[in-house]
């Protein structure tokens, strides 16, 4: 029994084809480095908050607002003017929470936020919240900003969650209504449970 000749001895055109369409091995797939965040994510020009759309709900205080102030300008300028949101909120039983917020001067910030009812307060928590997000100042800015959701930053790596998947699920409910945006929830997972 004879060698089979190679698909290049035999048909050298076509073998020159099929080398092209192979997809690359995972070495040469694998990048050093991480793509760079989207422009919205990068710090931005001072004054920024003075800037439509964010001057319509962020009070000037004649400086950058911290990771606090402005969570409690979206709640104030925001949340309050929007009737499907109060519903939501008020709807899911009481979560705390915890936000730690990264700003590259500043250091890390802590905010709380109490859902049903609403509440925003400074500082790290006193008690073990039912969600924790991490993430950085320039990457929660567009989040509240409705430039991405919340879990575009996770899917891209730049902010962790970590606690109740469904009391996520009722805070991300909340930030798109905030927004404008229906999000249905399936039936099988309704809003507040567990």
């Amino acid at each position: 029994m004879g060698k089979l000749p190679s698909l290049k001895e035999m048909y050298p055109k076509f073998a020159e084809e099929f080398e092209k369409t192979k997809p690359p091995s995972v070495l040469e797939r694998v990048t050093p480095e991480a793509p760079p965040p989207p422009s919205f994510c990068l710090p931005r020009p001072d004054g920024w908050w003075r800037q439509p759309p964010y001057s319509k709900w962020i009070q000037d205080r004649g400086r950058e607002p911290t990771a606090y102030e402005l969570l409690l300008d979206f709640i104030i300028g925001r949340a309050i003017s929007s009737p499907k949101a109060m519903e939501l909120a008020s709807s899911a039983p009481s979560r705390l929470i915890v936000y730690e917020i990264e700003h590259p001067q500043r250091g890390t910030e802590f905010v709380r936020m109490f859902l049903n009812p609403t509440q925003v307060i400074e500082g790290p928590p006193e008690e073990e919240p039912d969600l924790w997000i991490k993430m950085n100042y320039y990457d929660f800015v567009p989040v509240l900003g409705g430039e991405i959701s919340v879990f575009n930053a996770v899917y891209e790596g730049r902010a962790t969650i970590l606690g109740n998947t469904t009391a996520g699920l009722d805070q991300y409910d909340v930030m798109t209504a905030i927004l404008g945006f229906e999000i249905p929830r399936p039936r099988c997972w309704p809003r507040g449970h567990p």
